[in-house]
């Protein structure tokens, strides 16, 4: 499996765990982290269509445990905010 390939699963992965605790968030909560959360979206879907094709070398190992790690961080609201700016961040690196 390419680093494109695992960058793309483990996105999905966390993106899935950041948005369940997103979900079971109280209303004030959602508010605060809605624009984030619907940006990390945005950018899983724009990676998923580009396929990185230019910068698929790009993605290291480092890349890929990063984005695995950030869905075993989430307890609270504080830290699903935190996890969807990290998943943002990281993202941004390979869609702009």
């Amino acid at each position: 499996m390419s680093n494109l390939d695992e960058l793309i699963r483990a996105a999905k992965a966390s993106f899935i765990e950041i948005d369940a605790a997103y979900q079971s968030a109280d209303i004030n909560e959602k508010l605060v982290m809605a624009e984030t959360r619907n940006k990390a979206a945005d950018q899983l879907v724009t990676l998923q269509a580009k396929r990185l094709i230019q910068n698929a070398s790009a993605i290291t190992d480092a890349d890929i445990a990063e984005m695995k790690n950030l869905k075993d961080r989430i307890d609270d609201a504080a830290q699903i905010q935190t996890a969807l700016l990290q998943f943002v961040g990281l993202l941004a690196k390979f869609v702009g």
